[in-house]
């Protein structure tokens, strides 16, 4: 079988990145598609030096490829902009295999269909966790996010893809504002932020969605509204404080309230 050609990387680097370094980053995340089955393709690698603050790792990268219409993306610091794309290659790599593994496992596998197929109605209606507990009966368990370090969208993206989450609550580093990255079903990723938001231009590996309401809402609210709309979660900005949080549906079925790190 033929060897699939290198990627065509969008390289796009700060004066602060040595020319031969890359160089050689480009053709690290470009050999990418020698390691996969699956179409690669929108290849995009932006590396800057951010600092000396960052624990000898002062250079960044970020990468984002479509396979096979599928969004993945990484970021990364290194001690060279190299070290940095050799990183983001690799995580790259890694989803790429978890992706294949994932259809192969459906491929050969029919009792994961049959499972599915039974399940798909209570699934299309309310989510696998909503037939657990009645609206009334689901208790609000609070959690903060990973972290309070305003983000990047392709930055906030990475996070969503390596942690392997549905959804990812951050503040974004352009506006202040605290957003979601979510993934939809058909491998999208989207953008929820409030409406009016500058963000609103966020659309080139991501799908912009301003929310649904048009101001704060209080958490009662939101959980009058979860409980009758069923949906897996729900992005809303708080009365109280203005700041972002995620109530969402929990696999024990509870509801979960994401608020930022330092909510008080």
């Amino acid at each position: 079988m033929a060897r699939p050609p290198a990627l065509e990387v969008a390289l796009t680097a700060d004066r602060d990145v040595p020319r031969h370094q890359a160089r050689a980053a480009r053709e690290l995340l470009a050999s990418l598609g020698h390691y996969t089955r699956s179409p690669v393709t929108g290849a995009r690698l932006t590396l800057r030096k951010a600092g000396p603050g960052r624990s000898g790792r002062p250079y960044v990268a970020d990468a984002s490829v479509l396979a096979d219409g599928r969004l993945l993306a990484a970021h990364a610091a290194g001690e060279s902009a190299e070290r940095a794309a050799e990183l983001v290659t690799e995580r790259l790599q890694r989803q790429l295999r978890r992706l294949e593994d994932a259809e192969a496992a459906l491929r050969n596998e029919p009792r994961v269909i049959e499972r599915a197929l039974a399940d798909l109605e209570v699934d299309r209606r309310y989510g696998p966790e909503a037939g657990l507990k009645p609206p009334q009966e689901r208790r609000i368990v609070h959690r903060h996010t990973y972290l309070d370090v305003p983000l990047s969208t392709l930055e906030a993206v990475a996070e969503l893809l390596d942690l392997d989450l549905s959804f990812y609550l951050f503040r974004h580093v352009r506006t202040g504002e605290d957003v979601v990255v979510h993934r939809h079903d058909d491998g999208r990723v989207g953008l929820l932020f409030p409406r009016g938001s500058a963000l609103a231009d966020e659309n080139d590996i991501v799908t912009p969605e301003p929310s649904r309401y048009d101001g704060p809402l209080t958490l009662e609210q939101a959980r009058a509204e979860m409980d009758w709309l069923n949906h897996r979660f729900l992005y809303f900005i708080d009365a109280e404080d203005g700041r972002g949080r995620v109530l969402y549906l929990r696999h024990d079925g509870d509801y979960g309230l994401v608020q930022p790190v330092d909510h008080r």
